[in-house]
């Protein structure tokens, strides 16, 4: 059987067709070296190399670590390996089983697991935090103190039911994703070695109930923004009223505008920087700001300062929670009609059907991601100086609402 038929150059290629391809279709796919052994890619990008091999009659499977930690040169070494132990008649699975079963050592906890995976994770620290949230109040008190290959699918429906009944579907739909991914993490870990008997124990969703779909409400009939802008301008928290304004202004995510601190801006140079540990794509992005905004922004550092958080929270050293802007719009009679994260939609839709702004330079402010790989790789200051136009106009406009 032919071996050894992948370079480092064709591992790469094929690692992103295969990556592309697991993403599409929900499922995993196989890059093949020969001999049977292979690179497994998982939906998402993560990847392990797996030999298979017959013992006893019997076809098996024995995961090699995961990539690019192990290289294709350590994958092919470890791979001879394990055939010549299945060519003297021993089982490689089961050796391994026997040698990790050996040591007395303590055994993990899922808390544990949760946290060691937790510190690989490559997102940002908005969703960080979203994640250990989550894992600390439905989680964790469930089954945080069991061992990894002890917790059985019916302890997992049981904490998605409690989300149920609250009608966090959302949450329960995340809470089970991101279970799924510290258990297939876990199976390349040597550290968890009892996993594998009991790998994924996160069921299906078909019996829980769906989440309704739609849209974040949001106004976006430019007669109706003039009563909006007067209802946030005479709301009497200052800060809450300085926050729906900037969104207003600015129309970036409400996690992006709450998280701002005062560092990342530069006022005079009418410019914010949002750094990408705090970007949903993980990119740095750039804001640029109207003489309106600057000015507002200065007003506002009267009343909390310049330093730590720009829109501080009602709780010492928190910023204001997402729930505070929802409040003060619901307040105003805005319930069902417009959100924190409307501004986004309002802006875009009157950008485009009212003041003819062009598409290119308006998706790239609102930080959407490029379809287009080429355009992706393009610098931040991509369409800055029309982006800066944009924002301008739309602040005139806001302003002429009055």
């Amino acid at each position: 059987m032919a071996r050894e038929l992948l370079s480092a150059k064709a591992l790469e290629a094929a690692y992103k067709r295969a990556t592309a391809e697991a993403t599409e279709k929900k499922t995993r796919v196989k890059v093949r070296d020969g001999d049977n052994l292979m690179l497994v890619v998982r939906p998402g990008g993560g990847a392990s190399w797996l030999l298979q091999y017959r013992h006893a009659g019997e076809r098996k499977g024995v995961t090699l670590g995961a990539w690019p930690d192990v290289g294709l040169k350590s994958a092919r070494d470890l791979a001879m390996a394990a055939r010549e132990q299945v060519a003297r008649g021993v089982d490689p699975v089961a050796k391994r089983a026997a040698q990790q079963a050996k040591p007395a050592a303590k055994t993990a906890t899922v808390r544990q697991m949760v946290t060691a995976w937790l510190a690989v994770q490559r997102v940002s620290d908005v969703y960080r935090g979203n994640i250990e949230a989550a894992f600390r109040k439905d989680v964790l008190p469930a089954i945080g103190a069991k061992e990894p290959s002890t917790v059985q699918r019916a302890d997992i429906i049981e904490i998605l039911r409690e989300l149920e009944k609250r009608e966090a579907l959302v949450m329960l739909r995340r809470v089970r994703m991101w279970l799924k991914q510290v258990y297939e993490w876990a199976l390349d870990s040597e550290d968890y070695p009892t996993v594998t008997a009991n790998p994924v124990p996160t069921g299906h969703l078909r019996s829980f109930m769906a989440p309704a779909t739609g849209h974040f409400p949001a106004i976006t009939e430019p007669g109706e923004v003039p009563a909006l802008m007067r209802a946030i301008r005479g709301y009497g928290q200052p800060v809450v009223r300085t926050a729906l304004l900037f969104s207003a202004y600015v129309w970036q995510r409400p996690s992006e505008i709450r998280e701002a601190t005062w560092s990342e801006f530069d006022l005079a140079a009418a410019m914010w920087t949002i750094p990408a540990s705090r970007m949903k794509m993980r990119k740095e992005h750039w804001v640029p700001l109207a003489p309106q905004v600057v000015e507002l922004l200065r007003a506002h550092q009267g009343v909390v300062g310049d330093d730590g958080w720009l829109f501080p929270g009602f709780r010492y050293g928190k910023s204001l929670s997402e729930s505070a802007l929802s409040a003060a719009l619901e307040t105003m009679g805005y319930k069902g009609q417009h959100s924190p994260h409307g501004f986004r939609a309002m802006a875009r839709t009157i950008l485009v059907e009212r003041l003819g702004a062009a598409d290119a330079p308006l998706e790239k402010q609102l930080a959407h991601e490029e379809a287009d790989k080429v355009r992706r790789a393009y610098n931040r200051a991509e369409f800055l100086a029309e982006r800066t136009a944009i924002m301008r106009t739309w602040a005139d406009w806001l302003d002429g609402q009055r």
